[in-house]
């Protein structure tokens, strides 16, 4: 199977993914919005080699603060390409000793 194409892949999941966006950042930012759908175009294109990545995370910061992005796709999907999204803005972190 050859890897997807940028544009059909991106076209079938913008629109789910901008709603997504807009709940977790309350507008449809570009810069998560272009974070996520990058992450998603990477786990579906190694999906089909030989140590393919099961799972990305990735910090996007943006004016309103740090948005950690988990992003997991569904190997047993069908169709292919599924994946399960969380978006959590992060307040406050670190450890403490």
């Amino acid at each position: 199977m050859a890897l997807k194409s940028d544009d059909e892949f991106t076209h079938r999941l913008l629109p789910q993914a901008t709603t997504l966006v807009e709940k977790a950042v309350g507008t449809a930012d570009s810069v998560v919005l272009e974070a996520l759908l990058d992450a998603c175009n990477l786990l579906e294109n190694s999906s089909n080699s030989d140590t393919p990545i099961v799972a990305i995370e990735r910090d996007v910061r943006i004016e309103t603060g740090t948005y950690h992005l988990f992003v997991r796709r569904l190997s047993t999907s069908i169709p292919a390409g599924k994946f399960q999204i969380l978006i959590v803005r992060e307040l406050a972190s670190g450890l403490i000793q």
